[in-house]
């Protein structure tokens, strides 16, 4: 399965949700950073053995790789950082998003393996080039906050991708992400009611912990455990779901 997790304005969360879900994923996952603005993984992790990560392996390989043999093994360009998951590490400059051109269609092939693959494909808006990648994923997951601003630009966006999805005989299954304090993880039901009001059938899967000292800890800025904090539960209750989602395909 090959699930891409994205944002319709702003950053809410979406590298985050992306990570932590594939660390506490319940089979064998592999994690790709696709935003075009940008790795924050290359200065977040270390590799298994504490060294720093070589920007140039990851998604620029890749794309070099598959725009010469459309079936190159995308093993060759995963980083196995602290913890044992394995990285496909993203750009280390905007620019090369638009470098890589049509070959960011090969990169949406080179993804489809036996085991899963969660994305991070950034915000999607017209002529992203990540876009490729999200609309021939299984599943496309929006990520969201609560707030009337928000559920606006998410309700444009998922119209959008409707439309542009419109035409195809295979297109991703779309949901919607919530990232919420945990007191207020009861806005899904009404975002859930919102959309379907508003003609989209569009679930919300689920609720992720805003954790903000879980998040700084994921991501290597402050020592903390993770295993019982409300990011970590929430993320685990939530990626069995979409594991089991995945399953019934």
């Amino acid at each position: 399965m090959l699930l891409s997790i994205a944002s319709a304005k702003g950053s809410p969360g979406a590298t985050t949700a992306a990570h932590v879900l594939a660390a506490v994923w319940p089979r064998d996952v592999q994690l790709a950073e696709l935003d075009p603005a940008g790795s924050d993984l290359m200065y977040r992790l270390r590799t298994r053995a504490g060294q720093p990560i070589d920007s140039a392996r990851g998604l620029v390989s890749l794309a070099a790789a598959v725009r010469r043999e459309s079936a190159a093994a995308l093993e060759d360009h995963l980083t196995v950082v602290e913890g044992g998951l394995e990285v496909l590490i993203g750009l280390g400059r905007p620019d090369q998003a638009a470098a890589i051109g049509g070959g960011w269609a090969a990169v949406a092939q080179s993804l489809r393996q036996p085991v899963d693959v969660i994305a991070d494909v950034g915000r999607l808006t017209p002529g992203t080039p990540s876009l490729a990648v999200a609309l021939a994923s299984d599943r496309l997951l929006l990520v969201a906050r609560p707030g009337v601003d928000h559920y606006g630009h998410l309700r444009e966006r998922l119209r959008w991708i409707a439309e542009e999805t419109a035409h195809r005989t295979e297109r991703p299954e779309l949901g919607v992400l919530l990232i919420a304090p945990w007191k207020d993880r009861h806005e899904a039901e009404a975002l859930n009611r919102l959309l379907h009001s508003g003609g989209l059938d569009v679930p919300v899967v689920g609720v992720l912990a805003h954790d903000a000292a879980a998040a700084d800890a994921l991501s290597g800025r402050r020592p903390r455990p993770l295993d019982r904090t409300l990011l970590v539960r929430s993320a685990r209750e939530l990626a069995a779901g979409l594991a089991g989602m995945g399953e019934q395909r």
